[in-house]
């Protein structure tokens, strides 16, 4: 008797693409493929079962379910109870279309919420700090050519904003929100 490689839910999806609901045996991680492809670099060996769509230039990372509820990262949709997942068939690992760009097996199918969120965190930095700028301070209003990116503020009416310090000020700026998002919020640049 062989036993399957391949976990149930993908000998669902057998021979052509299948839309399977999301919060039953895991949750996805929806970005957008530039996003996605630094986040890769950021996880390294780290990274399970993801599904890459050439068309809609999307990746899906497989997490467990519920674990990124909490999530708020610009650019980023944790799709779960209520929301559907088109899966490609096993054997589909390449493009043109939706297919597998690491597979999933039995054995490890879901990335680690945390280091996917460390990941996603780091590659979304690392984008807006690739543009050399001079900013000001979100704390002390000096000009710096090295802003150092403490928080990133979403905005139910429009796009996110992020805060930057300057490297003087970023040890008295924790990560997260806090008192000085709130502070802030009337004078920061948008980004």
């Amino acid at each position: 008797m062989m036993i399957s490689r391949v976990p149930q839910w993908v000998q669902l999806c057998d021979r052509e693409v299948q839309a399977l609901p999301a919060g039953q045996w895991w949750d996805a991680v929806r970005v957008p493929l530039s996003l996605g492809v630094r986040a890769l670099e950021y996880l390294g060996g780290d990274a399970r079962a993801v599904i890459k769509d050439d068309y809609g230039s999307i990746l899906y990372w497989l997490i467990r379910k519920g674990s990124a509820d909490h999530w708020q990262l610009p650019q980023v949709q944790v799709l779960g109870q209520n929301c559907h997942v088109a899966i490609p068939p096993q054997h589909r690992t390449s493009g043109p279309g939706l297919h597998w760009h690491i597979p999933a097996t039995r054995e490890g199918y879901w990335t680690s919420t945390e280091r996917l969120h460390s990941a996603l965190h780091t590659a979304l930095a690392a984008t807006t700090l690739s543009r050399p700028l001079a900013l000001n301070c979100s704390r002390c209003e000096r000009s710096t050519e090295a802003p150092v990116l403490v928080r990133i503020i979403e905005s139910p009416s429009g796009p996110a904003r992020a805060v930057y310090v300057c490297p003087d000020c970023a040890p008295q700026c924790p990560p997260g929100p806090g008192r000085l998002e709130q502070r802030l919020s009337t004078r920061l640049p948008r980004v």
